[in-house]
């Protein structure tokens, strides 16, 4: 499978997990199931619903990868007091649903993928669980991208040595050398041989906890057999389905998605609304070829 197909998947995947998650953001697998007899299976999200912020965070990450490295040292100090004034008990799992750009923009160059993913996640979520989880999400969705296996202690290892390299850049972000016990148990459980969907409990301990979006991303890396059962999985348990579609549409690849999907995702993203100054939103495809079309991205 050529890396563009992978690419487009993987953006794609992000539009899909999020249109098909939309709808029950936030819903326990209860009341999912009892509103969808058979659970749900569609794109039910209408035409011309805005990006939800997973979807539209990734989009403007895309952006910033095609033009410019993430610059996160300023705005970390903003994010770290939001983290302190709230008890330094959150770790919320939104650097990780935005993720997938950075991995294609630096998929042959560890050191560099290492520190943009940590500059990703300080803007916003300065807790060492939020900042391990999306570095260890950009690695998987890395390696799916170059069609590698994804294995817990390789992943672990590659990280951790792709962060020794700028270690004393990221030090006064205060990022521990280890991932906490929370972030190692998620990429073991994740990861381990036939692991089911159930096992890495999404519908455990409220929704919105990173070390949960890296399992779900972990998860989808390995263990479903197609885009749309890795999908509808995670959908029916929890909502980190757009993070779960990056990786899942970059080890499938564009062709692997539901191609009723893909057409759904275009119609709702491409629907002109009736008022003026609409903001024409491009194709998913299209971010894909343009980090593509950078120096260096593919050629390792």
């Amino acid at each position: 499978m050529e890396l563009i197909d992978r690419a487009r998947g993987m953006m794609v995947g992000i539009g899909a997990g999020n249109l098909l998650g939309i709808p029950w953001e936030g819903r326990s697998r209860t009341v999912i199931a009892r509103q969808n007899r058979g659970g749900v299976r569609e794109i039910t999200a209408r035409e011309g619903y805005p990006d939800d912020d997973d979807l539209a965070q990734a989009i403007l990450l895309a952006e910033t990868c095609i033009v410019r490295e993430p610059q996160g040292a300023d705005a970390s100090d903003a994010a770290r007091l939001v983290w302190e004034d709230s008890g330094r008990s959150r770790a919320g799992n939104g650097s990780v649903m935005r993720c997938g750009p950075v991995a294609l923009r630096w998929l042959d160059d560890d050191v560099a993928l290492a520190r943009n993913g940590v500059m990703s996640a300080v803007v916003t979520h300065w807790d060492r669980r939020c900042v391990w989880s999306t570095l260890l999400a950009d690695f998987a969705i890395a390696s799916c991208l170059r069609g590698e296996p994804v294995e817990s202690n390789a992943l672990l290892e590659r990280a951790a040595a792709a962060l020794s390299a700028p270690r004393a850049e990221l030090t006064p972000l205060g990022l521990p050398e280890e991932p906490s016990a929370s972030v190692r148990n998620a990429v073991e459980t994740a990861l381990a041989s036939g692991a089911l969907v159930d096992d890495i409990e999404l519908d455990s301990g409220g929704i919105g906890y990173a070390p949960k979006a890296l399992g779900a991303v972990l998860w989808a890396s390995q263990h479903p057999g197609s885009v749309e059962e890795g999908l509808l999985a995670i959908v029916n348990a929890d909502t980190n389905a757009a993070p779960a579609g990056a990786a899942l549409g970059a080890r499938f690849g564009l062709g692997g998605i539901p191609e009723d999907w893909r057409a759904r995702v275009a119609e709702i993203r491409a629907w002109e609304a009736p008022v003026d100054g609409w903001i024409e939103r491009r194709p998913l495809e299209e971010y894909a070829d343009r980090m593509l079309a950078l120096p260096g991205v593919g050629h390792g």
